[in-house]
Parts: structure tokens; sequence; C-alpha cells
């Protein structure tokens, strides 16, 4: 659930005109509001750099059957940050139980562009041992008179992207501030 509620609320940053882009205050925020939620299924806690958040970790907690707690490593997100403090990127990291260690399995990445913030969303390759090129993509209009959101795939990466939806967003609320 945290993880949908993660992601909704950064994606509802972007895709909102009146919203920045994705900032270490929007990770911060978002840490905070996982933080004291709640839901008793994950526990958060984060690497920090300065200011800026670089890794967080969720934690999935187990009640064994003594009623003992256990902390089990579950996801982590890594985060590079550009000069401004705006997120460059986010790398997804799963924990694998067989190897007991993060396995890498998603990276996206975020740039401004004429007026526009794109988000790129890579898969990561195991055998090659890297990220593949993107297959996934979302533009967000930045502008207050063209607040335009528009999905593209590709099934390969040499494929164009095809656009498979767009929508107009109206009116959300501000939910962030830029740093």
């Amino acid at each position: 659930m945290k993880k949908l509620v993660f992601a909704t609320m950064m994606c509802i940053a972007a895709m909102s005109a009146k919203a920045h882009v994705l900032t270490s205050e929007t990770v911060k925020n978002v840490y905070e509001v996982v933080t004291n939620s709640s839901d008793s299924k994950f526990v958060f806690n984060a690497d920090f750099t300065g200011q800026d958040i670089t890794t967080m970790y969720v934690y999935r907690m187990n009640v064994d059957c003594r009623d003992m707690l256990t902390l089990k490593p579950h996801m982590k997100y890594d985060y590079t940050y550009a000069a401004d403090g705006k997120v460059t990127s986010k790398v997804t990291y799963h924990w694998d139980d067989c190897m007991n260690s993060w396995k890498s399995t998603a990276r996206h990445d975020y740039a401004l562009a004429d007026g526009k913030y794109i988000v790129e969303y890579s898969r990561y390759n195991p055998v090659e041992k890297c990220f593949d090129q993107p297959v996934d993509k979302m533009v967000y209009s930045l502008s207050p008179y063209d607040n335009n959101v528009s999905s593209y795939h590709r099934n390969d990466s040499s494929s164009q992207f095809q656009l498979i939806s767009e929508m107009q967003v109206v009116d959300l609320p501000v939910l962030f501030a830029e740093k």
C-alpha cells in the first residue's frame, strides 16, 4: 500500500501544472508522510547527504508465532540530484532473499526540456548488468496554459516511442514547493 501511496504522490506532484518538479524537498516530504503513517506493515529509514535523502529503505514488519517482531528488507530507492536539488534519477531495488542482497529492478530518469518535465522508465538487465534503454516515458507540461500529460511506450530500444495516452490535467492543488 505504501508503495502505491509513494508512487501516486510522486506522480501527482509531477503532473500538476502548479506543482514544481521533483526535488530533494519533495522526497523528504514523501518520506515524512510514509514514516508518520499508521500502516503497520512497513518501516522506513533513510540515508542523508546533507539535507538530501540519498537512499530510502523499506522494511516489512513480521511478527512470528512468539510475537517477536523482525524487520525484513523489502525495497530500496537511491536518489540522485542536480546541483539545484532537482531529482535526476531514482533507482529501485528489491531484496533478494536467496542472494541476501539488493537486486536492481528499475530506474526513473527525470529531465526538464522546453517547458516539459520528462520521466523515463528503464528496466535492469541482469544478463548485461546494466539498465536497458527506457521503455516507458511520461511528458508533463509545466505551462499553466497547456496542462497535458502524455504517456509513451515502446517494446524494445530499437523501436520508436508510441503515444499510449494523453490527458488534460485540471487544476490540481499545489502539493510540494520547490527547494
